[in-house]
C-alpha cells in the first residue's frame, strides 16, 4: 500500500464530526410538523407551557383567540386579516414567552379577538394566529408539499445547527471508515468542489475516486482531530473554519481549513472544501516527495 504524502482535510470536518456521537441530535428541531385546518396549515406553539394551535396566515397580522386569552387590557388596535385591515375594539395581551419548536420570542403583546368562526370552520379550537409579522421575526417557511414549517437559525444558533449537521452526517463518517464508497457518495452535492494541496477536484465523482486513490486505503486506521474557530449561517448553508490534526500510519500533519454544507430537504451535503498545511508541514511534504 503507497503513502498518502497529503491528505484533503477538509472532507473530516463534515464526515468525521459525527463521531462525537451526536447523531442522536434530530435535525428535525428545526422542521415543525403542519397540521391542516381545511385547505390551511395549523402549527402548534407553546405558551406559559401549554401546546396551543395557532392557523398560519402570511396574509394576517398575529392576533390570539379572546376565549383563549380572556386576560388583559381592553384596546383600539388595527389588525390585518382574511377579512382586510381594520381597527376593531380588542385585548391587548401579554404573552412572557411564545415557542415555536427550538425557538423563541419574549414579551410579546398582542390583540385578542373572538376567532370562533375559525374554531367552527376548522372543527377543532384554533387558539389565534400566527402571522406574517411573526413569520418575519423568527424566519419561517412553509412547505406545505412536505407539510412543515421550518426555521432560519438566529446569528446566534450558529453553533447549534452545526451541532446538528454534525449528528446528521455520523452516517457518513461511518461510510467513510469503512470504505464504503457508494454511501460516501451520497454525502456530497452534485457541484462540490474540494481544493487540496494535490489539485482542484469538481463533482461528487470526481472527489470520491480522489479519496479512495489517496485515502480510503488506510481505513479505519486514522485519527483526526479537529478544532472548531468560527461558525456562521447563512440560511439553509453553514460555513466554518477550524485547525486540525491528522494522523495516519505514514504521516501527521496539521492545518487550516474552511468548509460549507448545505442542507436540502432536511439532508446535509457537503458543498466546498477547502484545505492548506502549515508552513512546516507543507515544507516536510514537499521535501518527502522529493525524495521519494
Amino acid at each position: 500500500m503507497r503513502c498518502v504524502p497529503r491528505i484533503a482535510i477538509l472532507l473530516f470536518v463534515c464526515l468525521l464530526g459525527g463521531h462525537t456521537l451526536r447523531a442522536q441530535v434530530d435535525a428535525k428541531l428545526d422542521e415543525i410538523p403542519l397540521e391542516k385546518c381545511d385547505v390551511l396549515p395549523v402549527v402548534v406553539v407553546t405558551i406559559a407551557g401549554a401546546e396551543m394551535r395557532f392557523l398560519l396566515d402570511t396574509g394576517a397580522t398575529t392576533m390570539l383567540n379572546l376565549s383563549s386569552f380572556g386576560t388583559g387590557r381592553s384596546k383600539d388596535i388595527e389588525v390585518t386579516s382574511w377579512k382586510g385591515t381594520a381597527e376593531t375594539s380588542a385585548k391587548e395581551v401579554h404573552l412572557a414567552e411564545l415557542s415555536l419548536g427550538s425557538h423563541q420570542l419574549r414579551e410579546l403583546r398582542l390583540p385578542a379577538i373572538d376567532l370562533s368562526p375559525l374554531t367552527k370552520a376548522c372543527g377543532k379550537k384554533i387558539d389565534g394566529i400566527f402571522g406574517v409579522d411573526l413569520m418575519d421575526r423568527m424566519g419561517v417557511t412553509i412547505n406545505l408539499k412536505r407539510r412543515v414549517a421550518s426555521m432560519e437559525p438566529d446569528g446566534t444558533d450558529a453553533r447549534r445547527l452545526f451541532d446538528l449537521m454534525e449528528g446528521s452526517m455520523f452516517k457518513c463518517a461511518v461510510a467513510f471508515e469503512q470504505g464504503d464508497a457508494k454511501d460516501l457518495e451520497e454525502c456530497f452535492d452534485e457541484e462540490i468542489v474540494f481544493y487540496t494541496p494535490d489539485g482542484e477536484y469538481r463533482g461528487k465523482k470526481e472527489v470520491l475516486a480522489y479519496l479512495q486513490g489517496r485515502y480510503m486505503g488506510y481505513a479505519p486506521n486514522l485519527h483526526y482531530r479537529m478544532t472548531l474557530k468560527d461558525v456562521k449561517a447563512f440560511g439553509d448553508a453553514l460555513w466554518y473554519s477550524y485547525d486540525y490534526t491528522i494522523d495516519s500510519p505514514k504521516e501527521h500533519q496539521q492545518g487550516h481549513g474552511m468548509s460549507m454544507c448545505r442542507r436540502d430537504q432536511g439532508t446535509w451535503r457537503i458543498l466546498n472544501l477547502h484545505n492548506s498545511l502549515r508552513d512546516a508541514d507543507a515544507a516536510n511534504s514537499g521535501a518527502a516527495k522529493n525524495i521519494n
